[in-house]
């Protein structure tokens, strides 16, 4: 279990250091998405200068939107891209030759990425909480579950990203699927407009999918729209969604390896 565990240690901090190494676009990644958060700011602030709407004033959408720009960063800076290189070039016929799971090694590799991209989190809320000074968590318990809704966003991203790569198996690309799950995780999840600001049936169909947990869950838990009970309930969905998406690939996996190609053969 120790010497499993190392091999997991490994693959995360190689592909940690491996998105570091690329300084000029860690910096145009902070300039991107920070500008982006700032415009948002300057948006919001316009729009709800008379008042609140659907539950969000300028306090709470302030902290609602450093909220998205964090799972934002984190889920839209990972890379994605080396695992679906891995399966495109064929090299996945290799990786099932080692003594090593597919699976849990792209995980580790993706975390090791998200990870790279705390520093672009860390400089970007402190930005925004010295220009905007956002309200803190309603309370002390709402702060940690909202801690834990954003680590559970690590395991939910990996499950939900590496089912979109193994359609590669497939399609022979990727880059269409990539732009399909990043529209849909962005306004399902809530961070183009919050759920709230949608029809019903809309945010029936979006809570039916995992993506409301990137944005949605913990912006709820730390604004105090949902009670302790509420907040658990959510956090209970997250995991079982993250738990489910696993599996769920592993099943996948299984069949697509079937659709190996290697040089055209």
């Amino acid at each position: 279990m120790t010497s499993a565990f190392a091999v997991d240690r490994a693959f995360a901090v190689i592909a940690f250091k491996r998105r570091l190494a690329y300084k000029t676009q860690w910096l145009v990644g902070l300039v991107l998405g920070g500008g982006a958060m700032l415009v948002s700011m300057a948006m919001w602030r316009e729009l709800l200068s008379g008042g609140a709407l659907s539950g969000y004033d300028w306090d709470a959408m302030r902290a609602y939107i450093i909220i998205g720009f964090i799972t934002a960063t984190m889920v839209f800076g990972a890379a994605d891209w080396h695992i679906a290189d891995r399966i495109l070039d064929g090299h996945v016929a290799i990786d099932l030759t080692k003594p090593v799971d597919f699976q849990r090694a792209r995980a580790a590799e993706y975390v090791g990425s998200m990870c790279s991209t705390i520093p672009t989190v860390a400089l970007g809320v402190l930005g925004a909480w010295l220009l905007f000074d956002p309200p803190g968590p309603v309370s002390a318990t709402a702060g940690a579950l909202t801690a834990v809704s954003l680590v559970l966003v690590f395991p939910l991203a990996f499950g939900i990203t590496y089912l979109t790569v193994l359609v590669c198996f497939w399609t022979k690309r990727y880059l269409g699927v990539m732009w399909l799950r990043e529209a849909l995780l962005s306004f399902f999840s809530g961070m183009m407009v919050p759920l709230a600001f949608m029809p019903s049936w809309l945010q029936a169909v979006a809570w039916a999918l995992p993506f409301p947990h990137f944005t949605t869950t913990p912006s709820a838990i730390y604004l105090g729209h949902v009670d302790t009970a509420g907040a658990l309930g959510l956090l209970a969905a997250e995991a079982a969604w993250a738990a489910g998406l696993w599996f769920g690939a592993r099943l996948i996996f299984n069949q697509a390896v079937k659709k190996v190609t290697v040089h055209g053969g």
